[in-house]
């Protein structure tokens, strides 16, 4: 009789180093880049599978996960935002109302802010990327003052929805689904901080961008503005209300009974844009951005079998021996750094999938609310400013802007620091601990 139970506690040890060992690993190959970042996700699942700790039906689970399917839809929703050129003219639009360089600073991170949030912040920086340059040109400014700016807002903005990057809906999967259901996260939930942090970067950079940005000519590449006139006019509007109607359906979805889940929303918005021509099936399929499906689907078993097996737990001990039994808001703001930390170096997607579920094993083993810890993961996640390779983003800037390494340091550092004061400052008032 007293032999099972060790047998039973020996298993469950086995699989928690298990599990750990396999998070090291993952978080190795991700901080070195020596593999491509999906097949790293695809991996782990079936690694996973290998050693027992997951059933083969598992790995595949969450490919059908509303949080995914709600990707796809709004990637077919952005990619006709873009393609009818409608995010160039209101750009356009926006922009010609200010020429100082001041002011361009605050309206081009305000700008991009507001676009990425509802957009991909690649695709957000895209669009404007010709823009600024012309009119950097036009007002005698040097382009890379104008430029960090909209990488930094594309960044920043991301935070004001759901939607907004693939940490966002990381982190409001893993507060739904190890709540049980019993958490939910509205299309607006995180513009609670996301809204603040931007408008105070924004003013940040109006008062201190130009000193902190250094100077640099403009680059040799240029950038033709794109054509838009094959479009027809139609298109525009078809797509500017489906993105209106569909962003509405998701607000509303937690007020109104009869309204279909967020993703279900975005499924249909596709449709129309697919069915009426806006958007070839082709098109459609390749505006499917499947390294953040892979990245969000394929990680998911790892999240469950830290949890599952009790090894999120283990590491939310061993934070604990470390730190001493600290207040929820030393755990948050440390955990913040660290991800801000692993964000600069790889992979933003990465670094939310797997400090997530331990943010928030480790708030809950203190009795506290894991809403506030895990919301700051994912925003400082976000904050991948301070070098070229952090997001995609960053390096669109480095040929038309002449930019080098150095110059994300100085800027990317201080909008660093004003970001972990909103956050710190505001995440404890919306989501108090106790």
């Amino acid at each position: 009789r007293d032999v099972a139970p060790s047998r039973g506690l020996g298993d469950v040890y086995k699989r928690q180093v298990i599990t750990l060992i396999i998070l090291a690993v993952a978080i190795v190959l991700f901080v070195s880049d020596k593999l491509p970042m999906g097949l790293v996700a695809f991996m782990v699942p079936v690694a996973l599978y290998f050693t027992g700790i997951i059933e083969a039906d598992d790995i595949f689970t969450c490919v059908i996960n509303s949080n995914v399917i709600l990707i796809l839809g709004m990637c077919v929703i952005g990619a006709a935002f873009f393609k009818t050129g409608m995010a160039y003219k209101t750009s356009q639009f926006l922009l010609k109302y200010t020429k100082s360089e001041r002011g361009l600073i605050l309206v081009i991170t305000l700008l991009s802010g507001i676009m990425s949030g509802f957009v991909s912040n690649s695709g957000t920086v895209a669009v404007l990327l010709p823009i600024v340059l012309g009119i950097a040109a036009g007002s005698n400014i040097k382009p890379i003052k104008l430029l960090m700016p909209l990488v930094i807002g594309a960044t920043i903005g991301a935070d004001v929805t759901i939607i907004g990057s693939p940490g966002n809906l990381i982190a409001k999967n893993t507060i739904e689904e190890f709540s049980n259901g019993s958490m939910t996260v509205s299309f607006f939930e995180y513009a609670k901080i996301g809204i603040p942090m931007l408008i105070v970067v924004a003013i940040f950079l109006f008062f201190f961008g130009s000193k902190l940005i250094n100077d640099r000519e403009a680059g040799n590449e240029t950038l033709q503005e794109p054509d838009y006139s094959s479009v027809p006019k139609w298109h525009g509007t078809l797509t500017i209300v489906v993105l209106v109607l569909t962003i509405a359906g998701m607000v509303l979805t937690d007020y109104v009974d009869f309204l279909p889940p967020m993703h279900v929303t975005a499924c249909c918005g596709a449709i129309v844009l697919v069915l009426f021509g806006v958007l070839s099936q082709k098109e459609a399929f390749a505006s499917f951005e499947m390294l953040t499906v892979f990245m969000l689907a394929f990680m998911m078993p790892l999240g469950t079998a830290l949890n599952d097996t009790g090894a999120g737990k283990m590491i939310a001990g061993a934070v604990i021996s470390v730190t001493g039994q600290s207040s929820p808001m030393i755990i948050m703001a440390s955990l913040w750094i660290l991800t801000w930390a692993l964000t600069q170096v790889m992979s933003n997607t990465a670094a939310c999938t797997l400090l997530c579920p331990i943010a928030w094993t480790i708030a809950e083993s203190l009795g506290a609310d894991p809403r506030a810890v895990v919301i700051a993961v994912f925003i400082a996640s976000s904050v991948a400013v301070c070098t070229p390779m952090a997001i995609p983003a960053n390096s669109m800037i480095i040929g038309p802007g002449n930019v080098r390494f150095k110059d994300f340091l100085k800027p990317g550092l201080a909008v660093s620091l004003v970001c972990f004061m909103v956050s710190m400052i505001l995440l404890p008032i919306f989501y108090p601990f106790y």
